[in-house]
């Protein structure tokens, strides 16, 4: 009998960022909206970047968000926060909002995140680095290579500049300037939601709801260098009230790297998959490793696979040139069959019919005899 695999969530946002002091945020808190004045949560994060983040998150489309306040904004805090964050079931999107741009340690403070981002198979959404106030400063860091000069050149990060203003409700203040990554979080989500993950969260539909600006401009040839070097920009066009995301690239997406991953949709839709499937295959630990189980993982994986191509994750008109799934002797050993290793391959089709970009996922089983 073949087991559905059903699609996991793909917008859950966890946000790391400084809030010391009551109440504690030490320990992850979930919220579906952006709270009232009355919430004393909220009227904790309010004017500072943890809570602009979150607000810009629910502002442009997002749905659910984790938060953990830190004491500090060192990396080791924000590793605590990281560690506090593995209770959580399911995170997709990472957010750090730092309440200072200028910290030392910030590359350490990105590779912490990356590296629980590739564990739990998430994304983080990194702001603009210290000093990336024109396009000459920006490529004169990019100059020494992304890794250098952010501290990751991971597929599961991706970077937004510039920073955006948003309006201040006192008449005659300076408008409020900060990482757009929280509102980059919405846009995500909200694309999510309307298009797939599969969908590329850029283009004139990736409106920065909430924003009325942004750091400093961009022209069409500085945003066309940027994102040809794995950078995302944030442009204001004629006739729009807000910026729109330009560029869907992660941080190995660089021409000249020439990544698999080298677009955000692509990787996270990788991430969704392995994810999906993973769960989906959970049951495989109470069955002989052996012909008849591969048989039904393959009917689980292909039928999730198909339902998807259908509903327009995959390139291709017939599902032979969109995706395939393979789980038989010729991807296990004789080793893996003894050991209860169950290894599933599966080839999916991003950008053109029948490029497949291929995953192993890998289920338990019980050993062959």
């Amino acid at each position: 009998m073949t087991r559905p695999i059903e699609g996991v969530g793909t917008a859950v946002a966890a946000f790391v960022g400084l809030a010391p002091g009551p109440p504690d945020f030490e320990t992850p808190t979930t919220f579906d909206e952006w709270g009232t004045d009355e919430d004393a949560l909220f009227d904790h994060l309010r004017g500072r970047a943890l809570g602009s983040a979150v607000r810009a998150f629910f502002e442009n489309g997002g749905r659910t968000a984790v938060v953990i306040g830190v004491e500090d904004a060192g990396s080791a805090a924000v590793r605590a926060g990281l560690e506090a964050l593995d209770t959580v079931d399911l995170v997709n999107l990472l957010v750090l909002p730092a309440e200072s741009a200028d910290r030392e340690d910030a590359r350490d403070t990105v590779a912490e995140a990356v590296a629980f981002c590739e564990r739990r198979r998430a994304m983080l959404l990194v702001g603009p680095p210290p000093g990336w106030t024109d396009t000459a400063a920006i490529e004169a860091a990019l100059a020494r290579g992304v890794e250098a000069a952010v501290g990751t050149s991971s597929p599961n990060a991706a970077l937004y500049l510039p920073r955006l203003r948003w309006s201040d409700p006192v008449q005659g203040a300076v408008p409020e300037v900060s990482s757009a990554a929280g509102a980059v979080a919405g846009v995500i989500a909200r694309t999510d939601a309307t298009e797939g993950v599969w969908s590329a969260p850029a283009g004139m539909d990736a409106e920065l709801r909430g924003a009325v600006g942004l750091d400093f401009e961009l022209d069409q040839d500085d945003a066309h260098a940027l994102n040809t070097a794995g950078v995302n920009t944030l442009r204001m066009f004629p006739g729009r009230r807000s910026p729109i995301v330009w560029g869907a690239r992660t941080l190995a997406g660089a021409d000249s790297a020439a990544s698999e991953w080298k677009y955000v949709p692509v990787r996270r839709t990788a991430l969704f998959l392995e994810e999906s499937i993973e769960r989906g295959l959970d049951w495989t630990q109470f069955e002989p490793n052996d012909g008849a189980l591969w048989e039904t993982v393959r009917d689980a994986v292909g039928t999730f696979l198909y339902d998807l191509h259908r509903a327009g994750a995959f390139q291709g008109r017939s599902p032979r040139d969109a995706y395939f799934v393979r789980c038989d002797r010729d991807t296990m050993t004789q080793h893996d069959r003894e050991t209860g290793r169950v290894v599933v391959r599966v080839g999916f089709a991003p950008i053109r019919p029948g490029e497949f970009v291929v995953l192993t996922i890998l289920a338990s089983a019980l050993p062959a005899t």
